[in-house]
């Protein structure tokens, strides 16, 4: 989606609904968030999965977030000529209210493209953002947190999550959307000790997997107690 196709506000219905995001943090410019794109980044709350390398913990609780949604929009719309786009990032998005209208209340009203961090544990979610062109991301970086077998031990989450990631990556792929498949290693952790046969299982799907570095909530490498 280009921004200048996307349609311009008469009532702001989105921007309404958007209001019951739980925004918990906003940095106002990010180099980091989206590829070669200066960023507003918004960070919700609430989180399903328990990563033993989360450097977010704060984020996982679900709650009413500390800012209002209003707040970042304005702030999209005050430096939309100074950067490339928003990125929505958690916590997990995909798992609390208002993230559809989010995307499309950024579409309509500072006219920027989105960016969307997700673990991709919700497909049914995911498809929900699909279901229209104003709520659909521009780009998304999927977390492709372990091989199948791995994500209990490494998320803490249920083993029939695994194979929804897939199911995600497969509708962001059939909707076109522009995708980073990425995932976070740490020393002598699972990930790392069969990262060759989840770096085949992502090529198998057409991508290359963008390794990060765990850190902990000081920046220092992450190191499990």
């Amino acid at each position: 989606m280009s921004v200048s196709t996307l349609a311009k506000p008469t009532c702001n219905r989105s921007q309404a609904g958007a209001r019951t995001l739980p925004v918990a943090g906003i940095i106002p410019f990010s180099a980091t968030d989206w590829p070669g794109n200066i960023t507003i980044t918004i960070f919700t709350q609430g989180c399903p999965l328990r990563c033993v390398y989360c450097h977010n913990p704060s984020l996982q609780a679900f709650g009413a977030g500390s800012h209002d949604f209003a707040e970042a929009l304005a702030l999209a719309v005050d430096r939309r000529s100074l950067i490339d786009g928003v990125v929505i990032s958690g916590g997990e998005p995909t798992a609390v209210p208002g993230l559809a209208d989010a995307i499309a209340a950024v579409h309509e009203t500072a006219g920027l493209p989105v960016g969307l961090h997700t673990c991709g544990y919700s497909p049914a979610r995911i498809g929900r953002l699909l279901e229209r062109p104003e709520s659909t991301p521009d780009w998304v970086g999927l977390d492709i947190k372990a091989l199948p077998r791995h994500m209990p031990e490494v998320t803490g989450c249920a083993a029939t999550v695994s194979g929804r990631v897939w199911d995600s990556l497969h509708l962001l792929v059939d909707a076109g959307v522009d995708l980073q498949l990425r995932t976070t290693l740490w020393r002598d952790s699972v990930i790392s000790q069969h990262l060759p046969e989840l770096q085949h299982l992502v090529s198998e799907q057409g991508f290359d997997l963008v390794i990060q570095q765990a850190r902990a909530a000081d920046g220092s490498p992450f190191q499990l107690v």
